[in-house]
């Protein structure tokens, strides 16, 4: 199995559709989807309808779960960052006010987790952690957190996004694994970040970068009516 996870696609439409492309040269069996695929950019709509066309089934993340909420700061406040900027407060009242009736439909009927077995190894694909979707880890939570992570969901390796940084720690004779972000990347590098996982000869998780047009997602920015600072977090000279 050639399995590809994307993760934190974050309505960046034009990502998705470079990490598509690489995706099929790269001859892979299937992909995963690990949630917020809405929110931040400006095409939250086209990205879940892209991925549906694509056949790329998924689990839930917590920006889903927060424009899904029927309040909206309720969802704010259960699902999102304490302490939210106010740019990224209004970018979340624009994405909840767009969100078209299949959208919402679509993005619901993504399950908090799934279990994948393969070739004797259990994977489990969650958002954030196997507790809670909005739970970050990172290359230093401590082991014993991620231990008991583990312990608890009955996996060998797990495979989570939600920070938006790559990641692969070993865990004991365990793996927590992380593809980074295909639409907003935080480790510094603006391409699209996406991981195929390989057991054909054993097990091997391999990270890929994929370029995509960022200007392009801060003038569609701009033009849909998202905050300028949203705009500039993906291109930061637009508007000068």
């Amino acid at each position: 199995m050639r399995l590809a996870v994307l993760s934190d696609i974050h309505s960046n439409l034009p990502a998705l559709q470079s990490v598509l492309i690489d995706m099929e040269k790269r001859g892979v069996d299937g992909a995963i989807h690990l949630g917020d695929l809405v929110g931040y950019g400006p095409r939250p709509n086209e990205v879940v309808q892209t991925l549906k066309k694509a056949g790329v089934d998924g689990v839930i993340g917590n920006y889903d779960l927060a424009v899904l909420h029927n309040d909206a700061e309720e969802g704010l406040k259960t699902y999102l960052k304490p302490g939210i900027s106010e740019n990224n407060r209004q970018t979340y009242l624009w994405t909840r006010e767009r969100i078209s009736p299949e959208t919402a439909e679509l993005l619901a009927q993504n399950p908090a987790g799934l279990y994948v077995e393969e070739g004797g190894v259990t994977f489990l694909f969650t958002h954030g952690s196997p507790e809670k979707p909005n739970e970050y880890l990172y290359p230093d939570t401590p082991r014993e957190r991620l231990s008991a992570l583990l312990g608890k969901s009955g996996a060998d390796i797990l495979v989570v996004g939600h920070t938006h940084l790559p990641m692969a720690v070993e865990v004991g004779e365990k793996v927590v694994l992380n593809p980074g972000s295909v639409g907003k990347p935080k480790d510094g590098d603006p391409r699209a970040s996406y991981m195929i996982i390989d057991t054909d000869n054993g097990f091997r998780a391999e990270h890929i970068r994929v370029t995509f047009d960022v200007e392009s997602v801060a003038k569609d920015c701009v033009l849909s009516g998202l905050p300028l600072l949203q705009a500039k977090s993906y291109f930061p000279d637009i508007g000068q």
